[in-house]
């Protein structure tokens, strides 16, 4: 049996510093980073702006400056709440609450990038405390669950030093909310389960509302909470002791009051969520449209290294290239750790903390690479949709980390500490990096933006041509957040090269697509050269 250890002075002095410095990475510098494609479209929905309509009014062939981009990204008068309503029907995929909340942000604060930025980040620290809850929920039992102050203190530790959820609480999507969502809805779960009130499965069902109309991937989660709770129901509260596979102490759980209560609570939330679902019956076409990129097949080999990579990136995350020797030494080892944690985990903790953290992170995992080998895809292939299981791995990490410091033996002990002490450089080395970049992995098809605008500030009088394609207005807004007043975009619809207006001093592509770059080298007159620099996504165009 593993004594109940209390945490020494120094250590809770160390986790303080580290929450601090979580707190200071989430809310500082929420400007210097590329605002995004994914991002530009937060701004567009949130203010009213329909991205069919923007390019219908941009892609027209004429030179503009940048500032009339930009002003699709801010509040106009004459676009109210029932505009941002409508835009948001066009993308049915994403449920309307994060774009309605920074609706009413953006109308308090202002429309700036660090400002709509400040919600996800607000959201992001609000995790802290919801992380505080969960564990204390999860962890806290009698006798304790290996020292559960501990397991909690180094959840909080990780959780603020994790470089992915950093990232997602400094960029302007609702995935912030949604691991918010994720902890209180398994916080208020196991608080249902144990005290069976009907206002706790109120709550409970409160949680469920605000994760389904955050994500469509709340179903994950959903799915893992009724796993766990049938678990617990069959199994009748066994319990596995600390060092011991039988059954110690039983924890009866009220079997139909716990159905009810978990039955009445997702009716709640499925009623609730009736509403946007007509909205997404109603517009099946562009949802299709709009997830149609996820049924694109990628090699085998490049999802396995972003599977590893998805783990790697909860405890380090040094913005390398995907083939870089990074990719092939560090996740696999990390994925070793989480294995090894999930083990002991399963050995030596109750069944209702084990049950619920092996399930969260390995059944949404294996929800989203199993389709993908199977019927081809990558739904997989976006580190953002792992959030239930990299939550998951933080606690099945904490947990380990707890054993092995509250561990009798002495080299145990001096394991446990090294091992903390490595996870928590990691993470702040890797915050600490992108916290000084102007771009990151994460950025995905903007990744180039601040090094093409880096080009253009450095000349007189630039010209951007760009060519209409799917990510291109998100990328031309993107850019126009970056360049000084003296480049000019030229936007076109069509494959064909455009007028070129006198009066410049250079002319680029910009992100071009296959036809407009084929029409340039077609061209007796014209040519695109690419541009010698790494990552810029610039062709130079000049006379032949």
């Amino acid at each position: 049996m593993i004594k109940f250890f209390r945490i020494p002075s120094s250590l809770v002095a160390l986790l303080v510093v580290v929450v601090a410095l979580g707190i200071f990475f989430r809310a500082s510098h929420l400007d210097q980073k590329v605002y995004w494609h994914d991002e530009i479209f937060t701004s567009l929905r949130a203010t009213g702006h329909i991205g069919d309509e923007v390019e219908q009014a941009v892609f027209t062939g004429e030179v503009i400056p940048a500032r009339q981009l930009l002003a699709y990204q801010t509040l106009d008068p004459q676009r109210g709440w029932n505009d941002t309503i409508a835009s948001l029907k066009t993308h049915p995929e994403h449920p309307p609450l994060y774009y309605l909340i920074v609706r009413f942000w953006m109308e308090r604060f202002g429309s700036g990038i660090a400002v709509t930025r400040s919600l996800a980040a607000f959201f992001g620290l609000l995790c802290i405390p919801a992380l505080y809850w969960l564990c204390r929920e999860l962890f806290t039992s009698n006798p304790p669950v290996v020292a559960s102050t501990w397991v909690t203190g180094l959840s909080i530790a990780l959780f603020s030093l994790s470089p992915i959820h950093v990232l997602y609480a400094q960029e302007a999507r609702q995935y912030s909310l949604w691991t918010l969502g994720i902890m209180l809805s398994c916080a208020a779960l196991l608080r249902s389960l144990r005290r069976q009130h009907w206002g706790d499965w109120a709550l409970y069902g409160l949680t469920l509302i605000i994760s389904v109309y955050t994500t469509l991937f709340a179903a994950l989660v959903i799915l893992v909470q009724g796993l766990y709770a049938l678990g617990l129901l069959v199994v009748q509260g066994r319990q596995r002791s600390p060092g011991s596979s039988h059954a110690a102490n039983v924890t009866k759980i009220p079997v139909w009051r716990s159905l009810v209560g978990m039955a009445s609570a997702n009716l709640l939330a499925a009623l609730s969520f009736t509403p946007w679902l007509v909205v997404m019956v109603q517009n099946w076409l562009a949802f299709k449209a709009k997830t149609q990129w996820t049924n694109q097949s990628p090699p085998l080999s490049y999802l396995v290294k972003l599977w590893g990579l998805h783990f790697s990136s909860t405890v380090i995350d040094p913005g390398f290239s995907l083939e870089h020797p990074f990719t092939y030494i560090v996740p696999p080892l990390v994925l070793v750790l989480l294995g090894i944690a999930l083990w002991i985990l399963a050995s030596t903790a109750p069944l209702r903390v084990w049950l619920l953290i092996g399930l969260l992170t390995i059944v949404p995992a294996i929800a989203l690479i199993l389709p993908d080998l199977l019927t081809g895809g990558q739904r997989s292939a976006s580190t953002r949709y792992f959030f239930p299981s990299l939550l998951g791995m933080i606690l099945a990490i904490a947990y380990l980390l707890a054993f092995l410091i509250t561990h009798h033996q002495s080299s145990k002990q001096r394991l446990g500490y090294g091992l903390t002490a490595l996870l928590l450089t990691t993470g702040l080395i890797s915050c600490s990096l992108s916290f000084q970049a102007q771009t990151w992995w994460s950025k995905g098809v903007s990744y180039g933006v601040p090094f093409a605008a880096e080009v253009l500030n450095n000349l007189p009088t630039p010209l951007v041509i760009i060519g209409y394609r799917d990510v291109n207005l998100g990328n031309s807004i993107a850019l126009s957040h970056w360049v000084n007043d003296q480049v000019q975009f030229q936007l076109v619809r069509d494959s064909r090269i455009p007028a070129m207006p006198t009066g410049v001093s250079d002319r680029f592509l910009f992100y071009p697509d296959d036809d407009l770059r084929a029409a340039f080298e077609q061209s007796p007159q014209w040519e695109a050269v690419p541009l010698e620099q790494d990552n810029v996504p610039l062709l130079r165009v000049q006379a032949k």
